[in-house]
Formats: C-alpha cells, structure tokens, sequence
C-alpha cells in the first residue's frame, strides 16, 4: 500500500497539468484492491476544500467524488465509516464536508456531544454550540 497526497489525487481528478496529471493517472490507475493506495482523513478534507474552493465544484460534483473515492476498492480511505456518513449529512442539507467529518468521527469514537463555537456547524451537524 503507498500513501496517496492531496496534490497527487487532485491532480489525478482534475486532470489539469500537462506534467503532474499523468504521473498521478499512472500511479493511481496502477492501483489495486491487493495494492491499494492510502487516502488519509486529512487528504480527503483537503480533497474536498481545493475541489470546492479552487476548482468552483458544486456541492453535488464533490459529493460525487467523495462518494467514488469511498467506493473505489484500489483505494483505503482512512475512516471511512465516518467519511461516508459525513458524506451522507454533507449531500442531506447545507452543512459543511470537514465539520459533519469531525462530527461523526466523534460520535464514532464513543463521544457524548461535540463542542463548537461555529454557528453554522451547531446548525448542520449537531455539535453543541458553546457561547453567545
């Protein structure tokens, strides 16, 4: 298994550098499910802002990959029983992918409640807003 970063697999998705996309196409598509490649939590989130942020993606596009790159057996996506319910929660209503991922991964780690001083959060994900 080899460890897969942000600026590879986003350059495998997007497909938008005359250098760097091939080299991402042929390590990725020389994965498999015995030789798979290790997408951390930390690359999905940044997967999904640079997607949502640089490319302009709408929800739906990211949702979309998000959900290919779960179901993809060349790939390990770490936590993914968080990142599919995260998923779930970020395709069901306005909430933010990064904060239903920290949301679920607590819930999943045996976590009461998890605390935010982010409205917008408290608002989509459950998080127990703290403050004003």
């Amino acid at each position: 298994m080899i460890g897969i970063d942000t600026n590879v697999l986003v350059r495998y998705l997007a497909q938008d550098d005359d250098t760097q996309s091939p080299i991402s196409s042929r390590i990725i598509d020389g994965l498999t499910a015995d030789a798979p490649g290790f997408v951390s939590i930390v690359v999905l989130v940044e997967t999904v802002w640079v997607l949502s942020r640089a490319y302009k993606a709408s929800r739906e596009q990211v949702a979309e990959t998000v959900e290919l790159l779960l179901r993809a057996r060349e790939l390990v996506v770490e936590g993914a029983e968080a990142a599919y319910l995260a998923l779930a929660t970020y395709q069901a209503g306005n909430a933010d992918f990064a904060d239903a991922l920290i949301a679920h991964g607590a819930k999943l780690a045996g976590c009461s409640e998890t605390l935010t001083f982010d409205r917008a959060a408290a608002a989509s994900t459950g998080m127990r807003l703290l403050g004003a």
